[in-house]
């Protein structure tokens, strides 16, 4: 995913870039979203993909994404970079 969100340049988000849309408000209240379960839809995917298992976590993940708040800030993330 982050490999996918590159600059017009080809360049791969960088650990600083990620951290700073993080620190954001927007990043902030996007990872909100993401535990608002208790981090158990996040801890299915991580244990998936330790497993070797992308498509169940890319399941798992797709539930908390597909609310209307966590795409429009996941877009404007996105724009950020």
């Amino acid at each position: 995913m982050v490999g996918e969100n590159q600059k017009n340049s080809g360049s791969p988000v960088s650990a600083r870039q990620l951290q700073t849309l993080l620190s954001s408000p927007e990043g902030k209240t996007l990872m909100q979203l993401l535990k608002k379960d208790g981090g158990k839809l996040m801890q299915e995917a991580a244990s998936a993909l330790r497993q070797g298992d992308a498509e169940t976590a890319k399941t798992a993940l797709s539930k908390l994404l597909s609310e209307d708040e966590a795409k429009a800030l996941g877009d404007g993330l996105r724009r950020q970079l």
